[in-house]
């Protein structure tokens, strides 16, 4: 397994304004790692459960993603004070040996190319360094640029090729553009190529709204519908597709999707049972229940959506609602997402 590169952020502020040459630069005159903890924190504390599960859900946050949500007055502020201590904190009260970080809501895409390309590279960057101070806590999902789709090729290169990321999380929609959308088509073409692991996560940002958290797991069931209705799918079969919250609604949506099945030679149902989904927010008994019935166990992963949710409360919901015998809970918890990231066997081995 190639050894993820040392890269060492030290700045307290972040406003990315310049080019890309200008910021590759300013990496280069940056000192220490003042903002990352100490790489003997965090390691797994002694007790009656060694750490064994796989969270696929765990959010993260930069410093700078940090600075722009709060100078917007944007996402939960409990995000918005994630620190790499918290997770340890958690993931060792939970059992969790390693968790894949990712981005979350709002995102980078303000309408603002130049300031996506920016936080997209610093989380990415972030991200690796925390994995890489952290041998076996933690693997990462790179954030992309979207729906800037050049911008999005290089990150993808560049994620893959120098930080040796483990997949890409992207969000359900970015300005109305949903994942099966035709313009998105070269990045789904690159990330065939390198058959990636794609965690989509959805994004609803209505705060104001009581009916927030019902839009929220929807729009996950429309990026679903996007990219069955485009066939792309069937264009591009070497993706592998995780969903956040239990595929949001489409269990209870399959239903109503016949009329997508025309572009889909194998039919609906074969396309939906090769999708992927965790168990963030998603262990009520009517949900578990609808999820369990439309993809095989070994599509489901353990997923936390921390720091929203925690392990704790994940696996007992696990256990208590989803009439899993204790070979398939053991296979949620960590084989499924072992034999998925295949790389990730030697860190789990705690």
């Amino acid at each position: 397994m190639k050894k993820r590169p040392v890269i060492h952020w030290d700045c307290p502020t972040y406003i990315m304004r310049t080019t890309r040459r200008e910021f590759l630069m300013g990496l280069g005159a940056m000192g220490g790692a003042a903002l990352l903890p100490n790489p003997s924190v965090g390691q797994p504390t002694s007790g009656d459960t060694q750490p064994f599960r796989v969270d696929v859900h765990h959010h993260f946050a930069s410093p700078g993603f940090v600075a722009e949500m709060t100078n917007r007055d944007i996402s939960n502020p409990r995000y918005r004070l994630w620190t790499p201590q918290v997770s340890f904190d958690e993931m060792d009260e939970g059992a969790v040996a390693t968790s894949i970080l990712s981005s979350s809501r709002p995102g980078v895409w303000y309408g603002d190319a130049a300031l996506a390309r920016g936080l997209s590279r610093e989380l990415n960057e972030y991200g690796s360094q925390v994995v890489a101070d952290h041998p076996g806590r933690f693997g990462l999902f790179a954030t992309l640029p979207l729906p800037a789709v050049e911008d999005t090729l290089r990150e993808i290169e560049y994620a893959f090729n120098v930080l040796d990321v483990d997949g890409v999380a992207v969000m359900s929609n970015y300005d109305g553009v949903y994942l099966g959308d035709p313009m998105l088509a070269p990045v789904m073409v690159e990330l065939n190529r390198r058959r990636a692991i794609v965690y989509a996560h959805p994004i609803r940002e209505d705060r104001e709204n009581p009916i927030n958290g019902i839009e929220l797991i929807t729009d996950t069931t429309r990026a679903i519908a996007s990219l069955l209705h485009n066939g792309t799918v069937v264009d591009y079969p070497d993706i592998r597709f995780i969903f956040a919250h239990g595929g949001g609604t489409v269990a209870a949506s399959s239903s109503r999707m016949g009329g997508l099945a025309q572009n889909l030679p194998n039919g609906l149902m074969y396309e939906l049972q090769k999708f992927y989904c965790d168990t963030g927010q998603a262990y009520g008994r009517p949900l578990l229940a609808s999820y369990k019935a439309l993809v095989p166990v070994a599509q489901i992963l353990f997923g936390t959506d921390f720091p929203f949710r925690g392990s704790v409360e994940t696996a007992q919901g696990l256990a208590e609602n989803g009439g899993f015998s204790e070979t398939e809970l053991r296979a949620i918890e960590r084989g499924n997402a072992l034999r998925l990231f295949p790389q990730l066997t030697a860190l789990a081995e705690r």
